[in-house]
């Protein structure tokens, strides 16, 4: 899982589009009659949160909320928020702009696919909901709560829920907008030949485990790694052992002029600051892969 750093500019922009959508709820412009007072005054009231509280807050926001609404509010709530706040009303209006202003291009969770999908006749914005809107419709708008992905990785969790549930997922996996140096991983390799080799992950602590075995990072970069990492690996062991560096440090930089980055991206196509990660896809895992076998000399 790779993390967001979102732009004032992008935050702005959500609020200002988000702002208005909301308001249109409050006011029974969209979902006339659908919601009782006392939600719609617990909306307002709890409007600037809803749109762009840290995780944490929103949470609390949702858990208070849930403990003062009927069943059949929630139901009508549902309709309000999740399908025509978020899909009738920003998805389709403001999806693509938000993805380009949050500036997010690959899959955040696996980082192998562009966030980009292509629907009909056009492109429109894959977007995961960290809490489910099923189960946190007033948290389907909210700003950290909307997750660049693709769409393989949106799909995986549909229902499911982390051990200990969505109320307690901060504590037990990571979130990518919340960062947590101690709970990081990276990819390295088994390997006895090339047709004898597998992608391996190394985490640090209990919640990175836990994080890449419920986005199923583990299973889809053992399925879906193969190629990529025998490239490498041929790169490795198939020339002689200081041919990546001399391509990466000799030949590159010193011949053409370039920067360590420039040559990343020239030779195998990816970025090397973690910043940069989700430009290109599998970034992390190549620049992983590609500095255990510099070490392994």
């Amino acid at each position: 899982m790779l993390k967001i750093i979102p732009s004032i500019e992008a935050i702005k922009f959500h609020y200002n589009n988000v702002s208005i959508i909301l308001d249109k709820i409050i006011d029974e412009k969209i979902g006339s009659g659908l919601l009782e007072n006392s939600t719609r005054k617990f909306l307002k009231r709890y409007k600037n949160i809803i749109i762009k509280g840290k995780p944490y807050l929103l949470l609390k926001v949702h858990q208070k909320f849930e403990n003062n609404i009927t069943d059949q509010d929630f139901k009508n709530l549902k309709i309000c928020f999740r399908d025509r706040g978020y899909e009738s009303q920003f998805q389709k209006k403001h999806g693509k702009e938000f993805l380009e202003k949050i500036a997010i291009d690959t899959c955040i969770y696996c980082n192998r696919n562009y966030t980009l999908q292509l629907v009909e006749d056009r492109a429109r914005a894959e977007l995961d909901h960290w809490f489910p809107k099923e189960t946190y419709p007033i948290l389907a708008l909210s700003f950290y709560n909307l997750i660049p992905s693709c769409h393989s990785c949106n799909h995986i969790k549909l229902d499911n829920a982390p051990e200990g549930g969505w109320d307690y997922a901060l504590q037990n996996i990571n979130h990518p907008y919340l960062e947590d140096k101690a709970s990081t991983f990276s990819f390295s390799y088994f390997y006895t030949s090339f047709n004898h080799s597998k992608t391996m992950i190394k985490v640090k602590n209990e919640k990175a485990k836990k994080s890449i075995e419920f986005n199923k990072i583990d299973k889809i970069y053992e399925t879906h790694s193969n190629r990529e990492l025998k490239d490498l690996l041929e790169l490795r062991y198939k020339y002689s052992q200081n041919y990546l560096d001399i391509l990466l440090n000799k030949t590159f930089s010193r011949e053409f002029s370039m920067s360590k980055e420039e040559a990343y991206r020239m030779v195998f196509g990816i970025e090397t600051k973690e910043e940069d990660y989700h430009k290109r896809p599998f970034s992390k895992f190549k620049k992983d892969i590609i500095d255990e076998l510099l070490r392994n000399k």
